[in-house]
């Protein structure tokens, strides 16, 4: 499941304009794209850089097309999200007793 770091604001301006902000690191929002006043471009862009699955109209979830390698069809936006690191665990040895 996808760790959502991207949401959607309403700016409050007359008409209503939408940003997608980025949660980062120090628990604050930052604005990344607007604003926009088109709240489906601000979801498609927010479902993109959340690495959200795509969907056909049934509800199944759509394969990625091999004759189209610059676009991936499995993701909102064509574009599967990166991978987080892993912060690698070190394990201690225990001393033997004599």
């Amino acid at each position: 499941m996808a760790n959502n770091n991207y949401v959607i604001s309403e700016t409050g301006e007359f008409p209503a304009q939408y940003k997608v902000l980025h949660l980062g690191e120090d628990g604050i929002y930052r604005p990344v794209f607007g604003p926009d006043p088109d709240l489906v471009d601000a979801e498609r862009k927010c479902a993109e850089m959340n690495g959200e699955r795509a969907k056909n109209a049934k509800g199944h979830y759509v394969a990625d097309d091999p004759s189209t390698p610059d676009v991936n069809e499995a993701y909102v936006g064509g574009k599967k999200p990166a991978k987080k690191k892993t912060k690698k665990k070190v394990t201690k040895k225990k001393a033997k007793k004599k």
